[in-house]
């Protein structure tokens, strides 16, 4: 039987115009909720929510 991997590579999204800007990583034991961080969008051109998809 196979392994889960622990740490996961996951895209996040803009809240405003939903396209994937960003990779980043996450333990999946230390962190059980999805990640929703403050970024810049180059297409909206301002800090906005990007949350994991």
């Amino acid at each position: 039987m196979a392994k889960k991997e622990v740490v996961l590579h996951v895209e996040l999204a803009c809240s405003a115009c939903a396209r994937r800007n960003y990779h980043t990583q996450r333990n999946r034991n230390n962190i059980r909720e999805k990640i929703s961080l403050r970024k810049y969008c180059p297409w909206c051109r301002q800090h906005t929510a990007h949350k994991e998809v």
